[in-house]
C-alpha cells in the first residue's frame, strides 16, 4: 500500500512541475501581444510524445503553420545558443555539437562553458539568417535518448535549452551485431561501435589499403579507458575488450583515407 502510495506521489508530483505545451509555446516566442493566440491553440492541449516529454516537432510546426514562428531572417544575424543539462561533460558536448552539425549548424564559436556544477552550461554564438528550429533539432537529440524539458526566447536572436540527459546513449554510425562478421564501408568519419557486451574486437582491412590502426575504448559517458594507435601498418587488428567498455572508436592514425575500402569487424562474446 505504501508503495503504491508514493509511486502515485511521484507521479503527481511530476504533473505539478512537467511544462504544459502553452507554457512551452510561450516561452518560445516570448510576446505578450501573442498570448490570446498561443492560448487559442494550446490550451487544454496535450501534446506529448511517446516517452512523456512535449513533442516539440509538433508544437513547432503549429506555431510554424500559423505565423507565429520564423526561423529564417531578412540578413545574417548574431545568434546566441545556450544548452544546460545534469549530464556527463563529455557526452554532453558530443551529442549537442553533433545535433547542431546535423541541423546546419557548423560553425560557431563558443563563448561560455561551465561544467564545474551539477548543471553543465554551454552557450555558443553563430552567424547565420536562420534560427535553430527546435522542432528538428528534439527530433535530432530524441536519436540520442536526450529530450528537450524547455526552450526559452531570451533575447531578439538569443534561445536556451533545458536538456534531460538521463537516458542519454551515443547514437552510433554502425550497426554491428555479435558473434558474426560485418563489413563496413568507407569511413567518412571515425566509426562508433556499440561493443554489446563483447570481449574481444577483430578488424581486418583490405589488402588495397594501408591501415595505421586507431582504437579508442571508452565508456558510457565517452570517458577514456584505453587508447590503441600503431604507428606501423597493420591490416590485422584484434584485442580483448576492457571490462566496462561501452563503444570503440575506430579510425586510422593518420588519414581515414587509409581505409577507403572500410573495415571487416568481428565482435565476439
Amino acid at each position: 500500500m505504501f508503495a503504491k502510495v508514493l509511486i502515485l506521489g511521484m507521479l503527481l508530483s511530476t504533473k505539478v512541475f512537467a511544462i504544459s505545451s502553452l507554457e512551452l509555446a510561450q516561452n518560445i516566442i516570448a510576446n505578450p501581444n501573442l498570448e490570446a493566440k498561443l492560448k487559442l491553440l494550446f490550451e487544454g492541449r496535450d501534446y506529448t510524445d511517446e516517452n512523456g516529454y512535449a513533442n516539440l516537432s509538433e508544437i513547432s510546426r503549429i506555431l510554424k503553420t500559423n505565423s507565429l514562428l520564423s526561423l529564417t531572417l531578412a540578413s545574417s544575424q548574431s545568434l546566441e545558443l545556450s544548452f544546460k543539462s545534469k549530464a556527463s561533460n563529455i557526452l554532453f558536448l558530443k551529442i549537442v555539437n553533433d545535433a547542431l552539425n546535423q541541423a546546419g549548424f557548423v560553425y560557431f564559436t563558443p563563448i561560455q562553458l561551465d561544467l564545474s556544477t551539477d548543471i553543465s552550461t554551454y552557450k555558443l554564438r553563430v552567424e547565420s539568417r536562420y534560427i535553430l528550429d527546435p522542432g528538428s533539432f528534439y527530433m535530432i537529440l530524441k536519436q540520442n535518448f536526450v529530450f528537450i524539458e524547455n526552450v526559452r526566447k531570451t533575447g531578439a536572436y538569443s534561445y536556451e535549452y533545458s536538456l534531460d540527459f538521463s537516458r542519454a546513449k551515443l547514437s552510433t554510425n554502425t550497426n554491428v551485431m555479435l558473434n558474426q562478421s560485418t563489413k563496413l564501408g568507407r569511413p567518412l568519419k571515425d566509426y562508433i561501435i556499440d561493443l554489446k557486451g563483447a570481449n574481444t574486437i577483430s578488424l581486418k582491412a583490405s589488402p588495397a589499403d594501408t591501415w595505421f590502426p586507431k582504437i579508442i575504448f571508452v565508456d558510457k559517458d565517452l570517458k577514456l579507458i584505453e587508447n590503441l594507435e600503431s604507428q606501423e601498418k597493420n591490416n590485422n587488428f584484434s584485442s580483448s575488450i576492457p571490462s566496462n567498455a561501452v563503444y570503440a572508436i575506430v579510425g586510422d592514425s593518420y588519414n581515414l583515407d587509409n581505409i577507403r575500402r572500410g573495415l571487416e569487424i568481428y565482435l565476439s562474446k
